[in-house]
């Protein structure tokens, strides 16, 4: 199958106004999510959901189109903010819920007997994180929804781990060098972590779908 990351790293030049916005729209998002509930928590994750992951779901939607048909740009991302905004809540609470719910876990932690509950929620989290790497492309693009498109996801982790691991590392070195360095990094980092999110999603499911009907 047709490896997409090449696309990708055309893309980082040739579509750096759509990068550039895509960037701006996550991190005001997500200024508004950290203004409404500081810091970590049950709320802000749960805010998260509903604020941030419509503009994700928006912006991968593009970036699938990006790295699959070379066919972006910014007009096709306001677009997509109003076609896509319901299924990013969709996706995202599903994590949103779980992480929150670990969170209390953790917030309520006193002793042994709590000890179960949080691993489970702990490792839930961490396994529907990884997914949702995939989950989001699956579903804008792939129009999977349901039990469907988390099974599809969590297949895909199992099949491909390094993807969502890359895209996680990548979103995190963003973050530490806005933090640390400057914060117009931060504005940077959320366009080029979507493009190699939909590039290894749309390779790796594509590799998927070849063996399944071969």
């Amino acid at each position: 199958m047709t490896d997409r990351l090449p696309a990708a790293f055309r893309a980082l030049w040739y579509e750096l106004p759509l990068l550039a916005t895509a960037g701006l729209l996550i991190c005001t998002s997500a200024a508004l999510v950290v203004y409404l509930s500081p810091g970590l928590s049950p709320l802000s994750v749960l805010l998260g959901a509903f604020v941030v992951c419509p503009v994700w779901a928006a912006v991968v939607a593009t970036t699938d189109a990006v790295v699959q048909e070379e066919r972006g740009g910014v007009l096709v991302l306001i677009r997509n903010l109003r076609r896509h905004a319901l299924q990013g809540v969709g996706v995202g609470v599903v994590p949103g819920v779980v992480v929150a719910v670990g969170l209390l876990n953790w917030q309520l932690y006193s002793g042994p007997v709590f000890a179960l509950p949080l691993a489970v929620s702990g490792c839930a989290s961490v396994l529907l994180l990884l997914a949702s790497c995939y989950a989001f492309s699956l579903r804008v693009t792939g129009e999977l929804r349901g039990k469907q498109l988390w099974f599809t996801a969590l297949q895909l982790v199992a099949r491909a781990p390094w993807v969502p691991l890359g895209v996680l590392a990548l979103a995190f070195v963003g973050l530490l060098l806005g933090t640390s360095v400057t914060a117009s990094l931060l504005l940077l980092a959320p366009g080029p972590v979507a493009l190699f999110a939909s590039a290894g999603t749309a390779t790796t499911y594509g590799t998927e779908k070849h063996a399944l009907h071969r």
